[in-house]
C-alpha cells in the first residue's frame, strides 16, 4: 500500500474516531443572591437590650451591608467557567450515569465561624442535575470542616472570595 493511501486511511479513522465521542453539554446557572450572617445578628441581640427592637434590626443591618460587600467581590462570568471546567474534570472520572448535566448554584450564604482573623465559610446551597434525569439537592452545611478565608479579604479581594467558593465546591464534587 502506498504512504498516501496509509495517510487517508489514517486520517478517515481519525475522523470517524472523533465522531463518536460522547460530549455532554453543561449548563451552569449561579444566583446572585449571596447572604451573611456573623457578628451583627449577635450585637443585634445586645443592642436590643438597650435600644428595643431597633437594635436587633441595627445588628441584622450590618450583616446585610457585609453580604452585599462580599457579593459586590464576586465575578460571576468567572465562577461560571472555572465551574464548568470542575465539572468538565468531574465528568471524565465518572460512569456514564453520574455524569453532570447542569449544576444550579440558588444561594450563597457566608458565615462567620469562631476563630483568628473572622474566619468565613460559604454555605452552597444548589442543585446537580445528572445526565440521567437523577436530580441530587445540596447543601454543604458541615462548616466544622469547610474551608474558611478572613472576612476582610472577602470584602476586599475579588479573587479570594471566587477562590473560596471554587474551592467548597471542588471539596463537594469530590465526595459524590
Amino acid at each position: 500500500m502506498s504512504f498516501l493511501k496509509k495517510i487517508i486511511i489514517l486520517s478517515l479513522l481519525m475522523l470517524l474516531g472523533c465522531q463518536t465521542l460522547n460530549t455532554i453539554p453543561i449548563e451552569v446557572n449561579i444566583s446572585q443572591e449571596v447572604t451573611f450572617s456573623g457578628k451583627g445578628a449577635g450585637a443585634g441581640i445586645a443592642l436590643m437590650s438597650a435600644m428595643g427592637p431597633s437594635g436587633l434590626a441595627i445588628g441584622l443591618a450590618i450583616d446585610v451591608g457585609i453580604g452585599k460587600k462580599i457579593q459586590s467581590t464576586i465575578n460571576y462570568q468567572n465562577l461560571e467557567s472555572r465551574f464548568a471546567s470542575l465539572i468538565i474534570q468531574h465528568n471524565t472520572l465518572q460512569l456514564q450515569n453520574k455524569k453532570i448535566q447542569l449544576l444550579k448554584i440558588n444561594k450563597l450564604k457566608f458565615q462567620s465561624v469562631s476563630g483568628e482573623k473572622d474566619p468565613t465559610v460559604v454555605i452552597i446551597d444548589g442543585s446537580i442535575t445528572f445526565i440521567n434525569g437523577e436530580i441530587h439537592v445540596f447543601e454543604n452545611t458541615k462548616i466544622e470542616n469547610n474551608i474558611s478565608r478572613p472576612l476582610e479579604n472577602l470584602k476586599t479581594k475579588n479573587h479570594v472570595t471566587d477562590e473560596l467558593i471554587i474551592s467548597t465546591l471542588n471539596d463537594y464534587l469530590s465526595k459524590i
